[in-house]
């Protein structure tokens, strides 16, 4: 098979496990719900190359962009992407290219995964301060610590299924 369809064709199924996936989600008291697009991304970044896992969730954000309901809570639209929450949207192709650079790199795969997470919690969360003018410890409150424990189990997870999914893949 063509390197380009390949590439191509395992970046839909990317965009539509992360569409499926941004859906499943529990929500709390706050403004961000748990979901498993982090689970996605791992995986995503774990999988692919540096550049198709930044253009996989690129493509992502663009199809959410101009309307489709992909985003949590099926939302859409500019407004998502630049609302309270936009930026832990937006961080999302960066953090893939980061974690597939780092485990192509040969840096251990959990550390990956948590320095993409932290990346991504750091961006967001100075996003979510500026456009609601909250202090650090309320930002964090609100938007980090409800999640450590979530992330924690979805990298444990993510770390299984990237072995399983590689070995094929």
């Amino acid at each position: 098979m063509n390197t380009k369809v390949k590439d191509m064709t395992t970046a839909a199924l990317f965009i539509a496990i992360i569409c499926v996936f941004a859906q499943l989600k529990i929500n709390i008291t706050g403004f961000v719900p748990i979901t498993l697009q982090t689970l996605a991304i791992y995986l995503i970044g774990g999988i692919l190359k540096p550049q198709p896992a930044f253009f996989c969730l690129s493509g992502y954000l663009v199809i959410g962009a101009i309307g489709l309901p992909v985003f949590s809570n099926f939302g859409s639209g500019l407004g998502s992407l630049f609302g309270m929450t936009g930026g832990y949207l937006i961080i999302f192709p960066f953090m893939a290219a980061s974690i597939s650079y780092l485990i192509h790199k040969r840096v251990n795969i959990v550390l990956a995964y948590f320095l993409g997470t932290v990346l991504c919690y750091s961006f967001g969360t100075v996003w979510f301060m500026y456009y609601t003018e909250q202090t650090l410890q309320a930002s964090l409150a609100l938007c980090v610590y409800p999640f450590l424990f979530g992330d924690a189990i979805k990298i444990m997870i993510a770390c299984f299924l990237y072995h399983k999914i590689k070995r094929v893949y």
